[in-house]
Protein backbone atom coordinates (compact mmCIF):
# COMPACT_ATOMS: atom_id res chain seq x y z
CA UNK A 1 0.00 0.00 0.00
CA UNK A 2 1.24 3.35 -0.82
CA UNK A 3 1.68 6.32 1.68
CA UNK A 4 2.65 9.81 1.44
CA UNK A 5 6.04 9.27 2.13
CA UNK A 6 6.90 7.33 -0.91
CA UNK A 7 10.25 7.55 -1.77
CA UNK A 8 10.73 10.71 -3.94
CA UNK A 9 12.95 8.66 -6.90
CA UNK A 10 9.58 6.36 -6.82
CA UNK A 11 7.16 9.12 -7.87
CA UNK A 12 6.16 10.49 -11.35
CA UNK A 13 4.28 13.42 -11.18
CA UNK A 14 2.12 13.90 -13.87
CA UNK A 15 -0.05 16.72 -15.63
CA UNK A 16 1.00 20.38 -15.27
CA UNK A 17 2.75 21.25 -11.73
CA UNK A 18 0.68 23.07 -9.35
CA UNK A 19 1.14 26.61 -8.30
CA UNK A 20 2.97 27.26 -5.06
CA UNK A 21 0.05 29.09 -3.87
CA UNK A 22 -3.23 28.91 -5.35
CA UNK A 23 -7.03 29.84 -3.67
CA UNK A 24 -10.09 28.23 -4.88
CA UNK A 25 -13.60 28.55 -3.37
CA UNK A 26 -16.17 26.22 -3.84
CA UNK A 27 -19.93 26.70 -1.99
CA UNK A 28 -21.87 24.01 -2.57
CA UNK A 29 -20.65 22.57 0.65
CA UNK A 30 -22.19 24.26 4.02
CA UNK A 31 -23.83 24.56 7.31
CA UNK A 32 -27.13 26.04 6.34
CA UNK A 33 -27.89 27.03 2.53
CA UNK A 34 -25.34 24.46 1.55
CA UNK A 35 -26.49 21.51 3.44
CA UNK A 36 -27.65 19.26 0.82
CA UNK A 37 -24.15 20.26 -1.01
CA UNK A 38 -22.83 17.94 2.13
CA UNK A 39 -25.68 15.32 1.85
CA UNK A 40 -24.65 15.27 -2.18
CA UNK A 41 -20.90 14.53 -1.56
CA UNK A 42 -21.47 11.82 1.29
CA UNK A 43 -21.90 7.93 0.08
CA UNK A 44 -24.71 6.14 1.11
CA UNK A 45 -22.42 4.20 3.30
CA UNK A 46 -20.64 7.24 4.89
CA UNK A 47 -23.96 8.59 6.01
CA UNK A 48 -24.67 4.88 7.29
CA UNK A 49 -21.59 5.07 9.19
CA UNK A 50 -21.93 8.30 10.70
CA UNK A 51 -25.31 7.28 11.58
CA UNK A 52 -24.34 4.49 13.51
CA UNK A 53 -21.04 5.60 15.14
CA UNK A 54 -22.69 9.59 16.09
CA UNK A 55 -26.31 8.17 16.96
CA UNK A 56 -27.49 10.71 15.06
CA UNK A 57 -29.97 10.50 11.59
CA UNK A 58 -27.76 12.87 9.50
CA UNK A 59 -29.72 13.10 6.25
CA UNK A 60 -32.96 14.53 8.34
CA UNK A 61 -30.79 16.64 9.99
CA UNK A 62 -28.91 18.13 7.29
CA UNK A 63 -32.23 18.48 5.41
CA UNK A 64 -33.40 20.18 8.53
CA UNK A 65 -30.43 22.87 8.54
CA UNK A 66 -31.31 23.63 4.84
CA UNK A 67 -34.83 23.97 5.37
CA UNK A 68 -33.97 26.43 8.42
CA UNK A 69 -31.39 28.78 7.70
CA UNK A 70 -31.67 30.79 11.05
CA UNK A 71 -30.94 27.37 13.01
CA UNK A 72 -28.59 28.07 15.72
CA UNK A 73 -27.35 25.58 18.09
CA UNK A 74 -29.08 25.72 21.34
CA UNK A 75 -28.03 22.70 23.26
CA UNK A 76 -25.20 19.73 22.59
CA UNK A 77 -27.52 18.00 19.87
CA UNK A 78 -27.25 20.49 17.83
CA UNK A 79 -23.65 21.54 18.61
CA UNK A 80 -22.92 17.74 17.98
CA UNK A 81 -24.59 17.84 14.37
CA UNK A 82 -22.60 21.25 13.64
CA UNK A 83 -19.64 19.46 14.81
CA UNK A 84 -20.52 16.36 12.50
CA UNK A 85 -21.36 18.70 9.46
CA UNK A 86 -17.81 20.60 9.62
CA UNK A 87 -16.26 17.62 10.05
CA UNK A 88 -17.45 16.64 6.55
CA UNK A 89 -17.00 19.97 5.44
CA UNK A 90 -13.56 19.83 5.91
CA UNK A 91 -12.76 16.23 4.91
CA UNK A 92 -14.57 16.24 1.73
CA UNK A 93 -13.39 19.80 0.67
CA UNK A 94 -9.30 18.66 1.66
CA UNK A 95 -10.18 15.79 -0.73
CA UNK A 96 -10.95 17.74 -3.36
CA UNK A 97 -7.80 19.61 -3.22
CA UNK A 98 -4.98 17.52 -2.18
CA UNK A 99 -2.60 15.62 -4.74
CA UNK A 100 -3.54 11.70 -4.88
CA UNK A 101 -0.88 8.64 -6.16
CA UNK A 102 -1.97 6.26 -8.09
CA UNK A 103 0.07 2.75 -7.91
CA UNK A 104 1.22 1.92 -11.65
CA UNK A 105 2.87 -1.49 -12.29
CA UNK A 106 5.85 -1.17 -14.76
CA UNK A 107 8.40 -3.39 -16.71
CA UNK A 108 10.42 -2.16 -13.96
CA UNK A 109 8.78 -2.80 -11.08
CA UNK A 110 6.10 -0.25 -9.36
CA UNK A 111 6.26 3.20 -9.65
CA UNK A 112 3.87 5.93 -8.29
CA UNK A 113 1.94 8.86 -10.40
CA UNK A 114 1.40 11.89 -8.58
CA UNK A 115 -1.72 14.22 -9.59
CA UNK A 116 -2.14 17.46 -7.92
CA UNK A 117 -0.29 19.09 -4.84
CA UNK A 118 1.85 16.98 -2.17
CA UNK A 119 0.69 18.54 1.25
CA UNK A 120 1.57 15.96 3.40
CA UNK A 121 4.87 18.63 5.00
CA UNK A 122 2.22 21.66 5.05
CA UNK A 123 3.36 23.45 8.81
CA UNK A 124 -0.09 24.64 9.13
CA UNK A 125 -4.14 24.66 8.76
CA UNK A 126 -5.65 28.08 9.44
CA UNK A 127 -9.33 27.88 9.66
CA UNK A 128 -12.20 30.17 9.51
CA UNK A 129 -16.14 30.05 9.34
CA UNK A 130 -19.05 30.36 11.83
CA UNK A 131 -18.93 26.38 12.34
CA UNK A 132 -14.95 26.91 13.78
CA UNK A 133 -15.40 29.83 15.45
CA UNK A 134 -18.31 28.77 17.60
CA UNK A 135 -17.37 25.51 18.30
CA UNK A 136 -16.50 24.20 21.65
CA UNK A 137 -14.26 21.87 20.03
CA UNK A 138 -12.81 23.93 16.63
CA UNK A 139 -9.84 21.63 16.69
CA UNK A 140 -11.99 18.30 16.29
CA UNK A 141 -13.05 19.37 12.94
CA UNK A 142 -10.20 20.71 11.37
CA UNK A 143 -8.32 17.63 12.58
CA UNK A 144 -10.28 16.02 9.23
CA UNK A 145 -7.82 17.35 6.92
CA UNK A 146 -4.88 15.12 8.35
CA UNK A 147 -3.65 11.79 6.52
CA UNK A 148 -6.13 9.27 6.61
CA UNK A 149 -5.01 5.29 6.60
CA UNK A 150 -8.58 4.32 5.02
CA UNK A 151 -7.65 7.21 2.23
CA UNK A 152 -3.61 6.16 1.76
CA UNK A 153 -3.00 7.46 -1.93
CA UNK A 154 -4.13 10.83 -0.71
CA UNK A 155 -1.03 13.25 -0.01
CA UNK A 156 -3.02 14.98 2.83
CA UNK A 157 -0.99 17.11 5.94
CA UNK A 158 0.53 14.91 8.04
CA UNK A 159 1.05 16.21 11.28
CA UNK A 160 0.31 20.34 11.44
CA UNK A 161 -0.43 22.98 13.61
CA UNK A 162 -3.82 24.07 13.83
CA UNK A 163 -4.81 28.10 13.71
CA UNK A 164 -7.96 29.88 14.46
CA UNK A 165 -9.11 33.02 12.17
CA UNK A 166 -11.42 34.06 14.66
CA UNK A 167 -11.77 37.44 13.23
CA UNK A 168 -12.51 36.85 10.02
CA UNK A 169 -9.17 39.02 8.73
CA UNK A 170 -8.25 36.62 6.43
CA UNK A 171 -10.03 37.91 2.84
CA UNK A 172 -9.24 41.44 3.98
CA UNK A 173 -5.56 40.67 4.69
CA UNK A 174 -5.37 39.50 1.64
CA UNK A 175 -6.39 42.52 0.22
CA UNK A 176 -4.27 44.72 2.29
CA UNK A 177 -0.93 42.44 1.00
CA UNK A 178 -0.89 43.41 -2.10
CA UNK A 179 -0.67 47.06 -1.17
CA UNK A 180 1.67 46.61 1.86
CA UNK A 181 2.14 42.83 2.76
CA UNK A 182 4.54 43.18 5.81
CA UNK A 183 1.04 45.24 7.64
CA UNK A 184 -1.15 41.99 6.55
CA UNK A 185 1.48 40.16 8.31
CA UNK A 186 2.07 41.49 11.58
CA UNK A 187 -2.22 42.14 11.77
CA UNK A 188 -1.97 38.14 10.63
CA UNK A 189 0.34 37.70 13.84
CA UNK A 190 -1.53 39.58 16.00
CA UNK A 191 -4.80 38.05 15.35
CA UNK A 192 -4.66 34.43 14.08
CA UNK A 193 -4.37 32.53 17.06
CA UNK A 194 -3.29 28.51 17.87
CA UNK A 195 -5.34 26.06 18.43
CA UNK A 196 -4.55 23.19 21.05
CA UNK A 197 -6.50 19.66 21.14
Amino acid sequence: MCSASAKRSDVILKGLEEPYAKRTVEGDLGMRYSALGVLGALTAEEIRVYDEDEGVDLEKELLFRHEHVDNIPTNEHEEQIDRIMGQICVDKSIERHVGKMEEMYTPMGLVYYQYGKDLSQIRYVIGTGGVLVRSKHPYEILKKVEYDLSKPLELRPRRPGYMLDADYILAAMGLLSEIDPLLALKIMKKHIKPINN
